[in-house]
């Protein structure tokens, strides 16, 4: 399935991919879009599975360069075409902050606030995610005081904590908290935040995702 040319995202829509979908609107390359039904069960076809053996959305092929979740999709995808810009370079002080950021996104935020969404709240020394609370805690402390992740530049980080954060206030998982709601409101702003919205979300479910 992989293309042989180019950059291709496999994509379901209303789902994470969005984020993925977000992050090339930001650099502006040109890509396709294969649609895989997760609610037909797509992603579990035996030819999905050679590409993204978790049978999960988003993977993204540039020529022979297969890459699936959705933080190293936009560290590829930074590092190759938008290097310096929305990525920091390696020598850049913010670049650990950035590799953090990425990683949180997914690692803490997405499991801790689905588990809370069906109401499991961990004790936070229990898991390596941490508490809900705490978590709400790590992102509004830090965004108080900062216009993006990494104060006044915006980076990919921002795409993938973002794309998260947007999902959760659809969800009604995060809290009103003013510092993540005026978060969003910048975020949903953005000129590419719109086009992969526009092209990923449901007309009907749309006004309501941008919070």
């Amino acid at each position: 399935m992989a293309a042989k040319r180019g950059i291709t995202l496999y994509h379901s829509p209303g789902s994470r991919a969005f984020t993925a979908y977000w992050m090339l609107e930001e650099i502006g390359v040109a890509f396709d879009v294969r649609t895989v039904d997760i609610r037909k069960g797509e992603q579990k076809a035996a030819a999905y599975l050679k590409l993204n053996p978790a049978g999960k959305v988003p993977t993204l092929t540039d020529g022979e360069v297969v890459v699936s979740e959705n933080p190293a999709i936009a560290i590829y995808l930074a590092d190759r075409y938008s290097y310096g810009t929305l990525a920091p370079r390696i020598e850049d002080r913010d670049r650990g902050a950035y590799l953090k950021w990425m990683v949180y996104a997914t690692a803490v935020v997405d499991p801790v606030a689905s588990l809370h969404a069906q109401k499991i709240d961990l004790p936070g020394s229990d898991v390596g995610f941490g508490a809900f609370d705490d978590m709400v805690q790590a992102l509004t402390t830090t965004l108080a005081s900062r216009k993006w992740l990494l104060g006044d530049r915006f980076s990919a980080a921002d795409v993938v904590l973002g794309g998260t954060v947007s999902r959760l206030f659809y969800q009604k998982v995060l809290p009103e908290h003013p510092v993540l709601v005026e978060y969003n409101a910048r975020l949903t702003q953005r000129e590419a935040y719109h086009r992969a919205a526009d092209a990923t979300w449901p007309a009907h479910l749309y006004p309501t995702f941008q919070h």
